[in-house]
């Protein structure tokens, strides 16, 4: 094995951290500073100057890329093979250590590990074994519920009584289940190594001797049972490297305490801290404005990126009048861009929520540049849109069989696979969709169907029929919104709980605003169903942009984590969409919004575009938004405000000063009572602007805060 310059491989802070001495030690890694390289080298630091044996170390990341980079890493610069390092993430240690420890931990030797869908399929048996109605418990909120569960300690018999009874009961059935068939779920497996060494305290012993050196990566993501786990491998006589960075600690929702890092002094004992400050993705002048930004966190660790290069552009902000406009904006930049000699490829449009991506995609779409969303589907062939666009599809053409099938027991409505086969059956043998044969089954016994599925696809023949008949009476945009209710989607999507059902509503609404944007540009069309439809084939089966070698990347901010791009437009940053109040729960929201933007300013290496609009279109109303707070947490020095090349009307980037006076000519004063024919009750907050480009805040009592030109609200003053 060659001597490595560690020296001369490392900067000044990576050093220092690299030759520390064994113990507890903390790596603050900022982002783009370098930590893999650190993590790598320390575990070669080890090995070389330590004389520690590679089946020592025990090496835990979040995801099986990383594991692999780093042991190839090791390798590399080892000049030796890795084996007897245990390399791999916690899900994947804690299947090998049951696989050693299979008795003991009261499984089978081949027990079975169940995937996301396995779960799923199994908690939707139990719910039907049951006769629990799905449109009241959701089997993806039930799934949510246990992995939570499993993911704080808890078993079925050790929860709250605040919980659901019939989540609980649930549980109950779903782990014995689990039990009868010696499998476990990707929770399971880490619960049970944890109670595996609660109850073999032998065991315990043997892998605290053994893994003297505990590396984890990405330690800012871990939640409450992988941070336990930790501490009893660890038994304050070990080492734990761990290397994480707390501004960048974004999954919150899905159970990672960024506590975990804060806390890491007060766990562990003898502590030492370390911070990777020097940045070698972003210009200076880019970490100045990520700097800023997150020092209006309070509770935070403190550290400051810093880049040894001066050179770069100031970061860039364009205010739009509407979301329009931004689109705009944005694709005239992109093909700018490409003059200049970037790829489409190393441009990313980043976004708080995805139904931000559909205004983007109609434009690039409209101007030929290809694009791909990292990480997710585009607009049309997002499920939830599928099923939309299936129900249009069926009420304009009833004999679809493929829109039947999507749509017939979509939300459930009790008509199983077994009666889709039965229909199915009819169907071939007398020549005819599967729509005609349900309505056959109207005027006929048919003593495979019971009386309860019969009258369950009376119903759905009645929806069908009901929205059909009145097609010609409806607008393209409200057949969709009639669609969406009538059909119990709404009540469906509405009941499920976390990020994933928000981001269905959230989608299904940019649904009724891109369907009014079709009639607007095709105001000629002679059916403009029929041209929407084709459209939103062609948009979903384009796969041109798929194939692509060049495309450009739109994906969520989380979706962006990890990832870097010469180019980033950071875009939507008004107030209520990001910070996004859809996503509002527990005290570090505010906080965990921030690190968000954080971590999206600092995926950007040489330009940075950060844009927002004054007005978009939301929930079926034009709504008038406030610059995001995160804009104006940025000193304005640090930012240059730009124009688009089409429009005029831009501003500054300071917010229009709002008026907080206590009356105004047009008769109404703050506090003022008024009613809308739409949104009923509210009252006046706030008020801005002059004469017809007059515009008042005003909070409803049903639908929350919304900015409206008084000249078209026709508002009653109460």
């Amino acid at each position: 094995m060659s001597q490595l310059d560690f020296e001369n491989s490392l900067n000044d802070q990576q050093l220092i951290a690299v030759n520390c001495n064994e113990g507890n030690k903390l790596v603050l890694a900022g982002a783009g500073s370098g930590k893999t390289r650190v993590l790598t080298y320390r575990i070669a630091k080890l090995i070389q100057d330590f004389n520690v044996r590679p089946s020592d170390v025990l090496a835990l990341t979040f995801t099986n890329k990383a594991s692999r980079e780093m042991k190839d890493r090791i390798e590399s610069i080892l000049k030796i093979s890795s084996q007897g390092l245990w390399f791999g993430t916690f899900h994947g240690i804690c299947r090998r250590i049951l696989k050693i420890h299979w008795r003991e931990a009261e499984l089978s030797e081949r027990f079975t590990i169940l995937d996301s869908q396995d779960q799923l399929r199994l908690i939707k048996r139990i719910l039907k074994g049951n006769n629990y109605d799905e449109k009241l418990y959701d089997p993806k909120s039930i799934q949510s519920f246990i992995n939570r569960k499993k993911d704080n300690g808890h078993r079925s018999d050790n929860i709250s009584d605040k919980d659901d009874e019939v989540y609980v009961a649930i549980f109950k059935e779903y782990e014995n289940i689990l039990k009868q068939t010696m499998s476990v779920d990707f929770a399971d497996l880490i619960l049970k190594t944890y109670e595996l060494f609660l109850s073999h305290n032998q065991i315990l012993n043997y892998y605290i001797k053994r893994f003297k050196h505990i590396m984890v990566d990405e330690f800012q993501d871990t939640n409450l049972l992988q941070f336990k786990l930790l501490k009893l491998l660890n038994n304050d006589t070990g080492s734990l490297y761990a290397v994480g960075d707390d501004d960048q600690s974004i999954y919150g929702w899905r159970g990672a305490l960024s506590k975990n890092i804060r806390s890491f002094t007060d766990q562990f004992t003898d502590v030492e801290i370390f911070k990777l400050e020097q940045n070698y993705r972003s210009t200076n002048k880019i970490l100045k404005v990520a700097n800023s930004l997150i020092s209006h966190n309070k509770n935070r660790l403190g550290k400051e990126l810093w880049t040894a290069s001066e050179r770069g552009e100031t970061v860039k902000i364009f205010e739009a009048y509407n979301n329009d406009e931004e689109s705009s904006f944005i694709v005239d930049k992109i093909k700018m861009l490409e003059r200049d000699g970037y790829k489409k490829s190393e441009i990313a449009i980043l976004y708080r929520n995805n139904f931000l991506s559909r205004r983007l995609e109609e434009e690039l779409n409209g101007r030929g540049i290809p694009y791909i969303i990292y990480g997710g589907f585009r607009f049309f062939e997002r499920s939830e849109i599928k099923d939309m666009i299936a129900y249009l599809r069926v009420i304009v053409n009833p004999d679809d069989d493929s829109a039947f099938e999507r749509t017939i027991n979509n939300p459930p409505r009790g008509i199983g696979q077994k009666t889709i086969d039965i229909i199915r059956k009819f169907a071939k043998a007398d020549n005819r969709s599967l729509w005609k044969t349900i309505k056959s089954f109207q005027n006929q016994n048919n003593d495979e169907i019971s009386s309860r599925v019969k009258t369950s696809l009376t119903n759905y023949i009645s929806l069908i029929e009901i929205i059909s008949n009145e097609i010609n009476d409806l607008s393209l945009d409200e057949i969709l919104v009639k669609i969406y209710k009538e059909s119990k989607l709404k009540s469906y999507y509405s009941e499920q709980k976390g990020e994933e059902a928000i981001s269905k509503q959230e989608n299904i609404e940019e649904l009724f605003i891109t369907a009014e944007n079709f009639i607007k540009n095709n105001y000629d069309s002679e059916n403009i169903i029929d041209d929407f439809l084709d459209n939103a084939a062609l948009e979903a089966g384009d796969y041109q942009s798929k194939l692509d070698n060049d495309p450009v990347q739109l994906m969520t901010i989380h979706s962006a984590k990890g990832l870097e791009f010469p180019v980033v437009f950071l875009t939507g940053l008004e107030e209520g969409i990001f910070p996004n109040e859809n996503r509002k729960s527990g005290e570090d929201f505010l906080e965990e919004e921030r690190r968000l933007c954080y971590v999206a300013i600092t995926r950007a290496m040489k330009s940075l575009y950060i844009t927002f609009a004054n007005a978009r279109y939301l929930h079926g109303s034009y709504n008038y938004l406030m610059p995001s707070r995160f804009i104006s947490e940025i000193p304005d020095e640090l930012l240059e405000s730009v124009k688009s090349d089409n429009y005029q009307h831009v501003k500054s980037k300071n917010v229009i000063p709002m008026r907080k006076k206590d009356d105004h000519k047009h008769g109404f004063k703050i506090g003022q009572r008024v009613k809308h024919q739409k949104f009923g009750s509210g009252v006046v907050l706030s008020y801005e602007g002059e004469d017809d480009n007059l515009k008042l805040y005003i909070n409803f009592e049903d639908y929350g805060s919304k900015w409206l030109v008084l000249t078209y609200a026709h508002l009653e003053f109460l």
